[in-house]
């Protein structure tokens, strides 16, 4: 189990050190925890208060927003492209960025498509926030959701636009493990382990969740994680959930903490 360190704790500390998201699996905050255990790096943990104020991390990493990573004297990061390229740098094996540069275009271009802004990630973020608004919901999801909807540009436009781009995405990642399939490969990209396998299982959680033993999200928040519109339920293949579920057995710490 992580023992949790304060803010200032994980600000004084000179290793590595990664500030997560408090309470919910945040697929940008597991992944970079499961890279970190993947290569072998010792890192201590802060977590972030959703919605709160977290004055300390702000002031030392100018992010209201996790995750927050940083190493030694350096800047603290908190973009996924950049907290992968640290870990590729402080543990170059096993490397989780493909040597050849055919696999290294596809694997960042499909690791945007899972965490970059309008990605599947992106995407069911708006339409978790825009289930947790409903004047239905308690008031207390409503007040979280409508500080975490400013920050994250929440709008009706783009919450009715998702849908369809999940459909197209998740589409996507179909096809490419079924090519995959094809060529003898159980990965994404190439024939081993990358990043993007790692980031595919973290944001299916906002998607299918894993069970409430690997992945123990608090029961008034699990419906909300779990994609209920018909077109991409009808897009969760087994091809889909069977990749999740061979890579978070392989490679991520059960059951996941947050």
């Amino acid at each position: 189990m992580i023992s949790y360190l304060s803010p200032a704790e994980v600000i004084a500390h000179k290793g590595l050190r990664l500030v997560s998201v408090q309470g919910v699996p945040s697929p940008w905050a597991q992944a970079a925890k499961t890279i970190f255990e993947i290569k072998g790096l010792d890192f201590v943990m802060a977590q972030l208060i959703v919605a709160g104020t977290n004055e300390e991390i702000v002031a030392w990493s100018g992010q209201n927003s996790g995750p927050v990573v940083a190493w030694q004297d350096e800047a603290p990061i908190n973009k996924w492209v950049d907290i992968l390229y640290l870990a590729e740098r402080l543990a170059p094996e096993p490397a989780l960025i493909p040597e050849e540069a055919r696999d290294r275009a596809t694997m960042f271009g499909l690791s945007n498509e899972l965490f970059g802004e309008f990605g599947i990630g992106w995407n069911r973020r708006l339409q978790i926030f825009d289930a947790l608004m409903d004047p239905s919901q308690p008031r207390e999801f409503q007040e979280v959701v409508t500080i975490l909807g400013r920050k994250y540009r929440y709008n009706k436009k783009d919450t009715e636009a998702a849908p369809a781009k999940l459909v197209d995405s998740l589409g996507l990642f179909k096809t490419q493990l079924e090519n995959q399939r094809a060529s003898g490969s159980s990965f994404l990209v190439g024939d081993r382990l990358s990043a993007v396998d790692i980031y595919f299982v973290a944001v299916m959680n906002l998607v299918a969740p894993l069970p409430k033993e690997k992945c123990p999200l608090p029961d008034g928040l699990r419906p909300f994680y779990v994609a209920a519109d018909p077109d991409i339920v009808t897009l969760l293949s087994p091809i889909l959930l069977d990749h999740r579920d061979r890579i978070f057995e392989a490679y991520f710490r059960a059951p996941m903490e947050f």
